[in-house]
């Protein structure tokens, strides 16, 4: 299969097959307006064709990232299990240190909240095999875990309106930033608690399974590098109730607590 845009990427199917050459150029002169591969502004794709990691439009309105693993690049990388569906890929380093502002690791740590897909290949003989789209679902110290999708994440993001605008965009890439500090994210794997603070279910009891989402309570004034940032502001949130806090953070001028307390109301009608 020949792509011939950039959008032509989410016509892919599992198991085909891109030449080097073709998703090179692609990735190339997809920044060239006169190219035979513009698409226009929003399907530039960054990064070199060289990296490992692409980013189609800009954080945070990507439409997509594209990863080309080879194997043997990283030794945590590759399949988790025989069925194909979970892959753990590395945090892109620089001589053994991992920086996670890099946009090459922000756009993988900031996918489970913007939902954008991740569009997985790996390399064989005749090219690029394309395995499909994948979800972060894990953060680990050096690398990320890998799902694939069931259903197209493009349809499932099209219900809600959730690109921010451009007065927004700044301080709400603050606010993940905040919500994504690599120091809280390790506190929150050691604190033990799996208890949605909005729905009270817990993760633990209901599916035996050590999981819950933290995020960042209050407004983000500046740099959140310059910022003390701690466990405590953040509230513990299934990643349903995640997801909504989100919604209503970017459609209403509301702190967390106000859209805590109106949630609360709503679920508590059902």
């Amino acid at each position: 299969m020949e792509l011939l845009k950039p959008n032509d990427l989410f016509r892919l199917t599992s198991g085909d097959t891109i030449t080097k050459r073709n998703l090179y150029d692609l990735i190339q002169f997809s920044k060239v307006s006169i190219s035979q591969y513009w698409a226009g502004a929003d399907f530039i794709i960054g990064n070199t064709p060289q990296q490992g990691i692409n980013w189609m439009g800009t954080l945070p309105l990507l439409k997509a990232v594209i990863i080309k693993t080879k194997a043997g690049s990283y030794k945590e990388d590759g399949w988790y299990d025989d069925n194909r569906t979970i892959y753990n890929y590395s945090f892109k380093a620089k001589d053994g240190i991992i920086s996670y502002d890099e946009k090459a690791n922000s756009v993988l740590i900031n996918q489970p909240q913007l939902l954008y897909p991740i569009l997985l290949f790996t390399e064989s003989k005749e090219g690029w095999v394309f395995e499909g789209q994948f979800s972060v679902t894990n953060l680990e110290d050096t690398y990320v875990v890998l799902k694939r999708n069931s259903t197209s994440i493009i349809e499932s993001q099209s219900s809600f309106d959730e690109s921010p605008s451009k007065d927004s965009e700044k301080m709400y890439v603050n606010h993940l930033k905040a919500e994504r500090s690599k120091s809280v994210l390790l506190a929150l794997k050691d604190s033990n608690i799996f208890l949605c603070e909005i729905c009270n279910i817990d993760y633990m009891d209901k599916y035996n399974i050590p999981y819950i989402e933290a995020h960042f309570k209050n407004r983000i004034i500046g740099d959140p590098a310059d910022q003390l940032i701690s466990l405590n502001d953040h509230a513990l949130l299934c990643p349903n109730c995640h997801k909504a806090v989100h919604v209503v953070m970017k459609s209403k001028d509301l702190d967390y607590h106000q859209i805590k307390s109106n949630l609360i109301l709503n679920y508590n009608r059902e």
